[in-house]
C-alpha cells in the first residue's frame, strides 16, 4: 500500500525531482534521440527507426520513468514489450535495441544527477530517485527483450509455416513454376540444380529419420530443406558441384552420411534441375527407399537397377521371386537361408567359389555343392546368362520381403 506523504517525506520530494525532470521532457527527448543516433548506427537512417518514431519513445520512456518516482514504480511495461516487437519486426539486431536502452538509461541518469545537483537535492533522494529510475528501467528493458523474442518466434513459425507449405506442394507436384528465383529461396536453395530427394524412413509418426538433417548436410557443402511427413522424413537437397555430381563423389558422400545417421533406411533420387521435377523424384525416392535393408540402409535409385526392381511393385515381384525360387520354399527356413546366404556370396565376389568360400569360410567345393541345390531346387542353371539374371532379381526380391522398410 502506497505510503502517505506524511508517512513518506522523502518520497515526497524525490517525487518532486521527478516532476522537475518532466517538465523537461520536451527537451530532454530531443537530446535523448541526439545520442541514442550517435552512439547505435542502426538508428542513423530512418529506414527502420524514423527520427520521429524514435524521438517519441524517447519521450514516452521519459515520462514512464520519472513520472511514478516517488510513488509505486511501474512492475510491467506492454509498452516497452510492444516496442521490442516493433524492433524485430524493423528487422533491428537485439543488440542494438539493448545498446539503444543502455545509452538512453545513462542519459537519464546523467539528467537526474545534474538536476539533483543543481536543485541542492539531498544525498538521500538522489539515491532513492536513482534506485527506482534504474528498478523502472531494468524492468523496461527486460519487457523489451521479451517482446522482441517474442516477434521473433512468431516470425520463425510463420517462416517456418510458409517453407513447410511450399515444399509439400513441391512435392505433390502442385508448384510449377520452380524456376523463379523466390522459391529456392524460401526453401534456402539455390536457384539451379543439380538436387536430389531424400525419403527417410521415420521411427515413428512425428519423429525426424534424419536428426539435424540440415546443419549436417550444410556441414558437407550441401543447402537442403527438410519436410516431415507421417512415413518418412523428405529432403531436398543441392548438389554444389555439378562436375562432381557427375562422377558420384558427392552422392557417396551423402549416402555415407545418411547411413551412419539416420534412424532407419533412406532412399535417394537421382540428380535433377529443375525444383519442379520434385514430386517425381520423390517418387523415384521411394521406390530406391523400399529397396533398402539392414544391409544397405541407403540406396540410390539409379544405383542398383536390380534392387529398385525388386522393390517397385512388390505384389508383382513377390510373386515372381516365389516363382522363381521355386521348391526352396519347402525346405526348412535354416537350409534355406544358408542357400540363399551362399548365392548372394557368391554374386558379391563376381561368381567365383574360391572367393565365396573364403567369406563364408568354408572350401569351395561346398560352394559349389549348394549352388547346384539352387539349380535343382529353382530349375535354373546358373550358366545360362538369362536364367542367373532371373536368379539375382529374385534374390533381391527375397532378401528385403522381411527387411525391408513399410513406407
Amino acid at each position: 500500500m502506497q505510503q502517505s506523504r506524511q508517512e513518506d517525506p522523502l518520497g515526497a520530494q524525490v517525487e518532486q525531482l521527478g516532476a522537475q525532470l518532466l517538465r523537461q521532457a520536451e527537451h530532454l527527448a530531443d537530446a535523448m534521440v541526439v545520442r541514442v543516433q550517435t552512439a547505435v548506427p542502426a538508428y542513423r537512417t530512418e529506414t527502420a527507426v524514423s527520427t520521429e518514431e524514435l524521438r517519441r519513445t524517447c519521450l514516452d520512456n521519459i515520462h514512464f520513468v520519472f513520472g511514478p518516482i516517488g510513488r509505486t514504480p511501474a512492475l510491467s511495461s506492454p509498452e516497452s514489450r510492444e516496442n521490442g516487437r516493433l524492433r524485430a519486426r524493423a528487422g533491428i539486431p537485439l543488440a542494438a535495441v539493448m545498446e539503444a536502452y543502455r545509452v538512453a538509461a545513462r542519459f537519464l541518469w546523467n539528467c537526474l544527477a545534474e538536476t539533483a545537483a543543481h536543485s541542492a537535492v539531498p544525498a538521500e533522494v538522489t539515491v532513492r530517485a536513482a534506485s527506482e529510475m534504474w528498478m523502472v528501467l531494468d524492468t523496461y528493458t527486460q519487457q523489451m527483450a521479451e517482446g522482441y523474442r517474442e516477434e521473433l518466434t512468431v516470425q520463425a513459425l510463420n517462416r517456418e509455416q510458409e517453407r513447410s507449405a511450399v515444399v509439400r506442394a513441391l512435392l505433390e507436384g502442385r508448384l510449377t513454376e520452380t524456376g523463379s528465383s523466390d522459391t529456392a529461396t524460401l526453401l534456402g536453395l539455390p536457384p539451379y540444380g543439380p538436387y536430389v530427394v531424400i525419403a527417410a524412413q521415420v521411427p515413428e509418426i512425428g519423429r525426424h529419420a534424419v536428426p539435424d538433417a540440415e546443419p549436417m548436410l550444410r556441414a558437407i557443402g550441401m543447402a537442403s530443406s527438410w519436410h516431415l511427413l507421417h512415413d518418412v522424413e523428405v529432403g531436398i537437397a543441392h548438389l554444389p558441384d555439378r562436375a562432381l555430381c557427375l562422377d558420384t563423389h558427392q552422392i557417396d558422400r551423402l549416402t555415407e552420411l545418411l547411413g551412419s545417421s539416420t534412424h532407419k533406411h533412406a532412399g535417394i533420387s537421382p540428380p535433377y534441375d529443375d525444383l519442379g521435377n520434385s514430386a517425381t523424384a520423390l517418387r523415384l525416392a521411394r521406390i530406391a527407399l523400399l529397396s533398402a535393408f539392414d544391409g544397405r540402409r541407403v540406396t540410390v535409385f539409379d544405383r542398383d537397377p536390380l534392387a529398385v526392381a525388386a522393390a517397385s511393385a512388390p505384389e508383382i515381384t513377390q510373386r515372381v521371386a516365389r516363382t522363381v525360387l521355386g521348391t526352396l520354399d519347402r525346405i526348412p527356413a535354416v537350409q534355406r537361408a544358408l542357400l540363399l546366404e551362399t548365392f548372394g556370396a557368391w554374386l558379391d565376389n563376381g561368381g567365383s567359389a574360391d572367393q565365396a568360400a573364403a567369406t563364408l569360410f568354408c572350401h569351395p567345393n561346398t560352394i559349389r555343392h549348394r549352388l547346384r541345390r539352387i539349380e535343382a531346387h529353382t530349375g535354373r542353371s546358373l550358366t545360362d546368362p538369362r536364367e542367373t539374371a532371373e536368379l539375382i532379381l529374385a534374390f533381391e526380391i527375397d532378401r528385403r520381403l522381411t527387411a525391408a522398410p513399410t513406407s
